[in-house]
């Protein structure tokens, strides 16, 4: 079973979907809906539901507000709406899937099944990884789950991985870009034995290796070689330059 819940200000809207639901998902397991986007933080911490109907468009707290909210999202998420302006915010948030008003019944089975294949391909690995990282065994490569599925990442290939509100986009040396339902300090925590990663910023932790350049300042810059120029913390300086021998 799958354990999920709905969010949405419309009681019809609500209503719709979870007839849709009963009928054509008989796995989904609702545990609760809520017409009180303000209430759903505790509700969410509360039940804690594996897959959350998210409306977009609510006028009190929309859905990607409230999202930017929560200090961790361990759901996936399918975003519901009834305008199509909102898909690109829906695709950064790392939406699981994007679903317009009136809610196509075909549509809906698709995003349940998407939501099933990702479980299936991304436990393991996440197992495997773990257990290498507690016996001490050094990583070379991260797999991470995105809204398309589960990315093979080679260290080496990251350049920075930056915050964006509790998820984090991982810049790829060949310009590719991963957001991930994931906060930094996780990646942080996983990366804590990779002495090629530091904690430049609150906000981003870079492979020094693809540093070129420390631009002075308060704290500085660091200038990356795909061109980004991202900020050095004042309290990281010394360490940062600590990690260079200077001729």
């Amino acid at each position: 079973m799958i354990n999920a819940a709905i969010i949405d200000d419309e009681f019809h809207g609500i209503n719709a979907l979870s007839r849709l639901l009963q009928k054509h998902c008989p796995e989904i397991n609702l545990l609760f809906t809520t017409q009180q986007p303000e209430e759903a933080s505790h509700l969410l911490n509360q039940h804690q539901p594996d897959l959350v109907f998210l409306d977009i468009d609510m006028p009190r707290l929309n859905g990607i507000a409230l999202l930017q909210q929560l200090s961790n999202i361990p759901f996936k998420v399918i975003f519901t709406t009834a305008y199509d302006q909102y898909a690109i915010q829906a695709i950064r948030m790392n939406a699981l899937d994007y679903l317009l008003k009136p809610i196509d019944k075909t549509e809906l089975r698709n995003a349940v099944d998407q939501y099933l294949q990702f479980q299936q391909h991304t436990s393991p690995v996440q197992v495997a990884s773990l257990q290498r990282m507690q016996q001490g065994h050094t990583i070379d490569t991260l797999a991470v789950t995105t809204g398309q599925g589960l990315s093979f990442v080679k260290l080496e290939e990251i350049v920075v991985l930056e915050a964006i509100s509790c998820y984090t986009q991982i810049v790829l040396q060949d310009g590719k870009k991963l957001l991930v339902s994931k906060t930094l300090a996780l990646f942080e925590e996983t990366l804590q034995h990779q002495p090629q990663f530091f904690r430049a910023h609150k906000s981003y932790m870079v492979n020094v290796k693809a540093v070129v350049q420390y631009i002075r300042g308060e704290g500085g810059e660091l200038l990356l070689r795909n061109g980004m120029r991202i900020a050095l913390s004042r309290q990281k300086k010394q360490e940062f330059l600590a990690l260079f021998t200077k001729i």
